[in-house]
């Protein structure tokens, strides 16, 4: 059986295996931080609505999480156990490279949720992967490493 932390592993390794550069010698970059709050801000705002149709709009069909507890889900999956958001989450130390269409996000969030009734601890860090599509940015990837209940 495999295990949170095998899981964890797994799951970060994929995320690294989306951040190299396919058929390209263009290197990743540090991205600004307005730029990593262009692609945050849609997402934490369509969360804050707590309306599956907006998180909808901001997630890549190939959309996956993995949550502190070892659960994942697709993006179908995941419309059906969205958090519930009691305020709009804030972001900090936010560290992000990529290049021009794919954005890899560390940060810490401050949030104010609940997962199937369990308080979400409410500043921890999370780990985001973006993809550009036409003027706005796509979640494609998302592992919480805050501790549920």
């Amino acid at each position: 059986m495999i295990d949170r932390r095998d899981a964890m592993q797994g799951f970060l390794a994929a995320m690294a295996t989306l951040a190299l550069p396919v058929g390209s010698a263009e290197a990743h970059t540090e991205i600004d931080e307005a730029t990593a709050r262009a692609a945050l801000d849609p997402w934490a705002d369509a969360l804050a609505s707590n309306n599956p149709a907006a998180v909808e709009k901001v997630l890549a069909p190939e959309y996956q999480i993995v949550r502190s507890d070892g659960t994942g889900y697709s993006k179908t999956e995941y419309l059906t156990v969205l958090p519930t958001q009691n305020a709009r989450s804030r972001f900090r130390d936010i560290v992000a490279t990529g290049n021009h269409d794919l954005m890899v996000l560390r940060y810490v969030i401050e949030t104010d949720q609940t997962i199937a009734d369990q308080p979400v601890q409410a500043i921890s860090p999370r780990l985001s992967v973006f993809r550009k599509e036409g003027e706005g940015w796509l979640l494609v990837a998302h592992a919480s490493f805050a501790k549920i209940g």
